[in-house]
């Protein structure tokens, strides 16, 4: 009990104290560079006559770096309106699963009345969000308007607790519901993904959809469908972009030392009720400095990324865009769900949540959680296709054979993808050529 008031307390100082402070040093930190580019540009101003009568002066190669910093394209416009901007049509639905959370998905679509029998599901990876796809917002570049401008009916999910995602039917202000964190891994597989697969087949009325998953994206179906192996009849095929079973040969240095100082279950313990999930001001500022002083900003949010996903090789990802990037991006996850992540790597399998002894004894009658069933995947008969960067730090060519050994392999493909790490399959500017050729033949040729 006394626990229990010791994180209450952690959780309200966190809403109420950490966060507000956080805005407000970085508000302080954005106005104070947004004042000082536009006073120092003002002042330049000044000079334009005689800069342009003599062209090249000092303070009119100054100004034109200065300018180039604006107007921090992608920044402060809304991520469904560039998706607009670009000429295809968007629905946003609601979805509310059985347990009362109520889903965003975003549909996007050239023509409603297109001619392929079977909608596209792709689902987003742990701390990400729908938005994740649409990184590089390029119709050559970017996947979702690639099938689009195919004629393919797009559907972008996103899981629970994420920033495009946070709503319950009962559950009042759940940015400041404890009750409403409380979700982990075995939540998202259990609801979510079977709650996205009906709804977009009922709102379609098609038969089957296709499921296209990136990392968390597989794991939860993978969950799922060992329990309930029939339900893959609602499905075509399956793809998945760096998949995930299991973790146990992770290798990312800051995750491994995470691990060992048990530093997400420091945060999950303590009330912290989620992690990487911002207002939409939080990540426009952050957005704006990249863009500002991107030799401080950018450098260090992208070191952070590649601290958390494996180093993506900077040729493959256009730095340039990194303030767009950020601006929406992550999409962030209740830390429960992330405790969860860090379980599996330590028990090296596919597990419900570990709550402790005791209370694993109350929920599951025994003293470990038990794996989930993975083996009934020998019956996921329908084809697959999985692609996997030889970059990839979180998922490992060791575990990628040992999940490969669990399912059926009659109708499997596997193709590796030379120096891609795990945030390259959405966010490389080179997808277009090396990986999305190969995932579009495999969707035609399961258009029948």
């Amino acid at each position: 009990m006394n626990f229990q008031i010791i994180q209450t307390i952690t959780f309200y100082f966190f809403i109420w104290v950490i966060k507000p402070f956080a805005n407000v040093g970085l508000s302080f930190t954005y106005y104070t560079a947004y004042i000082a580019i536009y006073l120092t540009d003002f002042v330049l101003s000044l000079f334009v006559k005689e800069c342009e009568s003599r062209n090249q002066t000092v303070f009119h190669k100054l100004r034109k770096i200065l300018n180039k910093h604006k107007p921090y394209y992608g920044v402060y416009t809304q991520a469904t309106d560039m998706i607009i901007d670009q000429g295809y049509n968007f629905e946003s639905h609601k979805i509310i699963t059985e347990d009362g959370y109520i889903l965003t998905i975003w549909r996007i679509y050239k023509d409603v009345t297109h001619p392929h029998p079977h909608p596209i599901i792709m689902q987003h990876g742990l701390l990400d969000s729908s938005w994740s796809w649409l990184i590089n917002n390029d119709k050559k570049l970017t996947l979702p308007y690639i099938l689009a401008e195919q004629g393919y009916d797009v559907w972008l999910a996103n899981n629970r607790g994420n920033k495009y995602c946070i709503g319950h039917t009962k559950l009042q202000g759940v940015n400041y519901n404890q009750q409403y964190w409380d979700c982990s891994f075995d939540d998202l597989a259990k609801y979510d993904f079977k709650a996205i697969i009906l709804y977009v087949k009922n709102v379609t009325q098609r038969a089957k959809v296709i499921y296209l998953g990136h990392s968390q994206g597989t794991t939860q179906a993978f969950a799922y469908l060992s329990n309930n192996i029939e339900f893959q009849h609602h499905l075509k095929c399956f793809i998945g972009l760096g998949p995930a079973m299991f973790i146990s040969n992770l290798r990312s240095n800051f995750l491994q030392w995470a691990i060992k100082l048990y530093l997400f279950e420091l945060i999950y313990y303590l009330g912290i009720p989620y992690f990487f999930v911002f207002d939409d001001g939080f990540n426009i500022k952050i957005g704006a400095l990249c863009y500002m002083i991107p030799s401080i900003f950018r450098s260090f949010f992208f070191e952070i990324t590649n601290q958390l996903c494996g180093f993506p090789q900077k040729n493959k990802i256009d730095l340039n865009r990194f303030g767009n990037m950020v601006a929406h991006e992550p999409g962030g996850s209740a830390s429960k769900n992330i405790v969860q992540w860090m379980q599996f790597f330590r028990s090296k399998q596919l597990q419900y949540f570990d709550y402790g002894t005791s209370q694993n004894l109350i929920l599951y009658g025994q003293r470990d959680p038990p794996p989930y069933p993975v083996d009934n995947l020998k019956n996921f008969i329908i084809p697959k296709y999985f692609y996997l960067g030889t970059k990839d730090v979180i998922t490992d060519t060791d575990d990628l054979g040992k999940m490969l050994s669990k399912l059926d392999q009659t109708h499997m493909k596997v193709e590796f993808i030379d120096d891609y790490a795990h945030l390259d399959y959405v966010w490389a500017v080179d997808a277009h050529v090396k990986l999305y050729p190969s995932i579009l033949k495999n969707i035609k040729e399961n258009q029948n």
